[in-house]
């Protein structure tokens, strides 16, 4: 009975520390998203970057049009008035493009959806970067989220290929909490804890949060096995993120591959994602134009 009873308190002590670990990463990510706009990191401004060629010829809403519309009238309104000087409206400029960029352009009709092999082989095409560029799958999702709701910005899939980037894995200890602690630098891609230690992770929370850094027991990072995590990382398991405005970034491979391997990646993801709530799906690479994807296969 005695033998029991100690059994019971270790599996309590084990899920008490889970749970804790669970709120110290909400409150990471509360910080991340808080913090995210001004402190973007590298994939992040890729993926800024790779959206706005998606949407560089798009038409102006009749809503946005409207808007200038009033803010010109306001301006009028103003000059009459001694009182209130008007600051001049800001005239949007549309994002000047290098001319590489320009003739990779001219091989992707505008407005057309694309099967996804051929998406992927003309954004493989139109890469005009030098080194080996990584290829990005952008989603658009329609709002699900409503006030109050519990829903994870963040989830876990397997990409049967990986995405081609190496990770700098490590496994946190004291020593190195009191090193990130001391200097804020952050030289590894993913970070794995024990439950036990995951109080004193959270003295970093608002360092590793807004980075995406956190150990996070639904992403199977905070666990009593890290070689079994290790290994799940390095076999091609990754964490997407949906950001504040319901999209999702992610690297499913390099120009450099076959076809077939990029296509299985994006496959495994769009597959995980609910047809219903995506709105649009683009394909891209580091430097390129993108592509929009015909999503009628999906079930």
């Amino acid at each position: 009975m005695p033998k029991k009873k100690t059994t019971n308190n270790a599996v309590d002590q084990e899920k008490s520390a889970i749970e804790e670990a669970e709120v110290l990463t909400a409150r990471a990510d509360e910080a991340s998203q808080d913090e995210v706009e001004n402190n973007p990191d590298e994939e992040a401004e890729k993926a800024l970057i790779a959206e706005e060629a998606a949407d560089a010829d798009a038409v102006v809403p009749a809503e946005v049009a409207a808007i200038h519309t009033d803010n010109e009238s306001a301006e009028a309104v103003n000059k009459k008035s001694p009182k209130k000087s008007a600051k001049p409206a800001k005239v949007a400029t549309k994002k000047k493009r290098s001319a590489k960029y320009a003739a990779a352009t001219a091989h992707i009709e505008k407005g057309k959806l694309y099967d996804l092999e051929e998406a992927i082989e003309l954004i493989k095409k139109t890469s005009y970067s030098k080194f080996d560029g990584s290829v990005e799958l952008h989603l658009k999702l329609l709002k699900k989220k409503s006030k109050g709701s519990t829903e994870s910005s963040k989830s876990v899939i397997h990409l049967p290929h990986g995405t081609g980037k190496e990770k700098k894995i490590i496994v946190l200890d004291e020593a190195k909490i009191e090193e990130i602690a001391k200097t804020k630098k952050i030289d590894f891609d993913v970070a794995i804890a024990s439950p036990e230690l995951m109080p004193k992770v959270g003295k970093i929370a608002k360092i590793l949060g807004p980075k995406g850094k956190m150990p996070d027991p639904k992403s199977g990072t905070v666990t009593n096995d890290p070689k079994k995590a290790i290994e799940e990382i390095n076999s091609g398991k990754v964490e997407y993120r949906i950001d504040s405005s319901d999209n999702i970034h992610q690297i499913i491979g390099k120009v450099s591959w076959d076809t077939a391997k990029l296509k299985e990646n994006a496959a495994a993801m769009l597959g995980s994602i609910q047809k219903s709530r995506i709105s649009a799906a683009y394909i891209t690479s580091t430097m390129s134009p993108s592509a929009a994807i015909d999503l009628t296969f999906l079930k």
